[in-house]
């Protein structure tokens, strides 16, 4: 149970971050644009950070099932 909402958490985090942070030039918004898989979708510029979900799904997880313990 919580792999599958780590998953989701990850999910969400990969796509909704990069478009936050769209147009922040610093050291954390290249670093968040750098693993970014581009792609456009009825004329909307989208975003999937493969870097984003694998630390947001590592971290949850982990935190979910520590809490289950």
């Amino acid at each position: 149970m919580a792999l599958g909402k780590a998953v989701a958490a990850g999910a969400v985090a990969a796509a909704a971050i990069p478009y936050l942070m769209r147009d922040d030039p610093d050291a954390l918004g290249g670093w968040i644009h750098r693993g970014v898989v581009h792609w456009t979708a009825a004329g909307l510029h989208l975003g999937w950070s493969w870097p984003l979900f694998c630390l947001v799904t590592l971290l949850a997880w982990g935190l979910l099932a520590w809490s289950n313990k």
